[in-house]
């Protein structure tokens, strides 16, 4: 057995700003883990060059690129994408002049340009209420109202809306607005379906779909195994789901039988990191199961016992999960799993 990750010499350094947590860490053979704040990622050394899972945001990339050239003096050759979302995906255009990028067929349908009455309410990239930004309920965005969560893009605000402003009438639309950050997500020019390997320096990387889950429809597992690691990023997490439980794209099953899946193969690798959380093993994926079928049961007793919603979510706590991070979404985890059982 190789030596643990919580043994491994750190090899970290902290980011220019005290704001941001920016580390590279060694977990084994030719494989790290990069981690922004709370975001994190892996990839693969060899002499050859550098395969990299997901490129995060561009300010990330550009300080990941820098250390690349200084620690181990070779390009990035793959950028392997687990899925589209923003903010493991947008960094990408930082490592084109020397890399490939490779993700699930599905990804391009994602970067897409949303149907033109995409309205408001929906979501803006995955975390802010696109309607809340519109301040002062014109129906549109203008350039005062772009989120704060889009300053990780390079740019000023100015910069960054004439970026979404995909048809320059000086407004955003729900469409302009659910795609702005898609923008910088650099579309994968190798593809897959089902199954690809891709092979540099006597090494090996594997991405397998995991089907038509909830969170996305084009994600990946990704697999390092000659060296023992596996990445999972959002279907499996190491805190509580968020948008996981995305009750309105619906598939919860397909979701369930993913989770099952996956939990199955990772018991053949030493060491599992997830897109959030820290680098652990294979139980990463048996302790989020559980959650989400305990989740399951108390949420199917409270409707067998005529609960309405809001009494259930007043009376399961689950309080055993309460060291876990985003444990303050237990409320919304509730509600997801609520029309997970009655939509």
């Amino acid at each position: 057995m190789s030596e643990s990750f919580a043994q491994m010499p750190e090899l970290r350094r902290s980011s220019p700003t005290e704001e941001l947590r920016w580390s590279i860490d060694h977990i084994t053979g030719g494989v790290y883990r990069a981690t922004a704040n709370n975001s994190g990622t892996a990839f693969l050394v060899t002499p050859e060059g550098i395969v990299l899972a997901d490129p995060l945001n561009p300010e990330f990339s550009a300080w990941l690129k820098e250390e690349f050239e200084s620690r181990f003096g070779v390009p990035v050759r793959y950028v392997v994408y687990s899925h589209h979302h923003w903010d493991h995906a947008s960094g990408g255009e930082v490592f084109a002049a020397t890399a490939r990028f490779v993700g699930h067929a599905n990804m391009h349908g994602y970067l897409e340009m949303p149907p033109a009455s995409t309205a408001l309410s929906q979501v803006i990239g995955q975390y802010e209420p696109v309607a809340a930004l519109d301040s002062n309920g014109d129906g549109v965005v203008d350039g005062n109202e772009i989120p704060v969560d889009f300053q990780r893009f390079p740019g000023s605000r100015q910069s960054q809306f004439g970026a979404f402003d995909a048809d320059e009438d000086g407004v955003l639309s729900g469409a302009e607005v659910v795609r702005g950050p898609l923008t910088y997500v650099r579309p994968p020019d190798i593809t897959y379906s089902d199954e690809i390997e891709i092979s540099l320096g006597g090494k090996r990387v594997n991405l397998a779909w995991v089907g038509e889950i909830n969170h996305s429809s084009d994600t990946s597992l990704i697999t390092f195994p000659d060296d023992d690691v596996m990445l999972i990023v959002d279907y499996v997490s190491g805190r509580l789901p968020n948008r996981e439980m995305d009750y309105e794209l619906g598939q919860f099953e397909e979701w369930m039988t993913a989770i099952r899946v996956t939990e199955e193969l990772a018991q053949d690798f030493e060491f599992v990191a997830t897109g959030h959380g820290p680098v652990g093993t294979w139980e990463v994926v048996r302790a989020w199961r559980e959650y989400l079928e305990k989740l399951q049961d108390e949420v199917s007793a409270g409707i067998a016992a005529g609960q309405t919603l809001a009494e259930m979510q007043r009376d399961i706590k689950m309080e055993e999960y309460s060291h876990w991070e985003g444990f303050d979404w237990i409320d919304e985890n509730v509600l997801g799993m609520y029309h997970f059982l009655t939509d």
